[in-house]
């Protein structure tokens, strides 16, 4: 580990030692529990997101970016320092990012950034590692229980409007609103199913101990209408992170602060009762929890309205900021850059940021802490229990260990996009299926370096993670 943070500092000092006084300031924003296909720009009729969707025709949309793991922890350490779980070291809920790890704000701190982080879980509490780099942390217990979009929003501008000019900065904000309970508050409640007016106790069920939120998961104790309702509350807070993204993205995008990149992206999705898992993510590895949103702007360097079709993971967003600061070289991360200068030329901005070729394969693997006991098709306890995948941007391969004999998956998404037909078992084409396994056999580590079992939970934490549905 103190080689790979060696090899990674020396590179970038060798590659930007002139560069320092042209760099452009950077707002990173992650969105928890946010699926990509609940977005207009990405094409939801229903969605209520314009501050997003116009980031995204200002700058590049990747179509296929996918989390390397559905959980906050483990995807959160990826984004930051470019590495898969297995690299990182954070490889349970539960886990800590360490030291040894070398983090996108170290890096451009270094590079004298002023840094700053205004984010909101009770996974990415001071202590757990996420707060390496940042000269500010911010990430209060009053609001690792939901929805704080507006507090981190005003907090966060406080910080910019109250810093000295003339140092580039880097501000990362995470926002958990959608991710369960979904509550939102007025007027988005009510947004997406405004003539819903059937009894709706599911919360008040869920609190009073009349239901688990594993049977609401796995058993679904709900009809179709009040499902449909549970998901228009989901698009509500979704909606409500848009709303509270605009007085920043304006702010952001002053005279005074250009030039400005922002990337927006998501941990992980959520599964909205997909594959009989409702209203959930970490334990499966279905499209609707891996695939992630993700939006690069950069006025003057990345073409407007840029679409990317390239499939690509959220390890290769660190190296895709480094590149675009002008660092230009990261070892010793999994990740790779996104986009490569000159190659947008013709689009009316000379030397324009264009998209990398993509990857062939990508992988994932599933958590393997609080998994709830309803779940039947998580077989064996701890590590060796977790599901993992690889996808070629056709077909999918779904690995789950069994005592009693592995079961494969396997899918063909150009004509089942949804995974509802497994192809394992009847006549999954020989070739890529052949090629899927091997590349998932080489990648694939059930060691976690972690035991099943977290640390001893203390009464106030269980409070907290039975209220964001880790527990029954």
């Amino acid at each position: 580990m103190i080689c790979h943070r060696f090899l990674v500092v020396a590179a970038l000092v060798l590659s930007a030692c002139d560069q320092r006084t042209s760099r452009p300031n950077v707002l990173l924003i992650t969105i928890d529990t946010l699926r990509a296909d609940r977005l207009g720009c990405y094409g939801y009729a229903r969605a209520r997101s314009p501050h997003i969707d116009r980031l995204a025709a200002q700058g590049a949309l990747f179509e296929r970016a996918y989390t390397t793991l559905p959980r906050t922890t483990q995807s959160i350490a990826s984004i930051l320092t470019g590495r898969y779980p297995k690299s990182h070291g954070a490889r349970g809920l539960f886990s800590t990012l360490s030291p040894a790890n070398l983090t996108l704000a170290e890096i451009l701190q270094d590079q004298g950034y002023d840094t700053a982080a205004f984010v909101s879980n009770l996974f990415l509490r001071p202590g757990q590692g996420f707060e390496q780099g940042f000269k500010r942390y911010d990430n209060p217990p009053a609001r690792w229980d939901g929805d704080s979009a507006g507090p981190i929003s005003s907090a966060a501008l406080d910080w910019l409007k109250g810093r000295p000019a003339g140092q580039p900065f880097f501000l990362w904000v995470h926002y958990l609103d959608p991710h369960w309970t979904y509550r939102p508050g007025p007027p988005f409640d009510s947004l997406f199913d405004p003539g819903f007016m059937e009894p709706f106790t599911l919360y008040d069920d869920l609190e009073a101990g009349r239901l688990t939120k594993g049977q609401v998961i796995f058993e679904n104790r709900l009809n179709p209408r009040q499902v449909a309702h549970v998901a228009s509350l989901y698009d509500g807070e979704i909606a409500q992170v848009d709303a509270a993204l605009a007085d920043l993205l304006d702010y952001a995008a002053r005279p005074d602060l250009k030039p400005l990149l922002v990337v927006l992206t998501s941990d992980h999705g959520e599964s909205l009762g997909e594959h009989g898992y409702h209203f959930a993510h970490g334990e499966y590895l279905y499209q609707e929890t891996l695939r992630v949103p993700l939006v690069v702007s950069f006025p003057g360097q990345i073409p407007a309205g840029l679409r990317v079709e390239a499939l690509v993971e959220n390890v290769d967003v660190m190296p895709t900021i480094v590149a675009l600061v002008g660092l230009h070289r990261v070892q010793a991360v999994d990740g790779r850059p996104l986009l490569v200068p000159g190659a947008a030329a013709g689009q009316g901005i000379p030397g324009a940021w264009g998209a990398a070729p993509g990857r062939s394969m990508i992988f994932a693997e599933s958590d393997f802490q609080l998994i709830h006991p309803e779940n039947r098709r998580y077989y064996i306890p701890g590590p060796a229990g977790k599901w993992s995948s690889a996808f070629d941007g056709r077909y999918k391969l779904i690995h789950i260990p069994r005592s009693g004999g592995e079961i494969l998956e396997f899918y063909d998404l150009a004509d089942d996009p949804g995974e509802t037909h497994n192809l394992e078992g009847i006549a999954p084409p020989p070739e890529p299926r052949h090629r899927l396994l091997r590349e998932l056999q080489r990648f694939v580590d059930y060691d976690a370096g972690a035991p099943n079992q977290p640390r001893e939970i203390d009464p106030e934490e269980r409070r907290r993670l039975k209220s964001l549905g880790y527990i029954n």
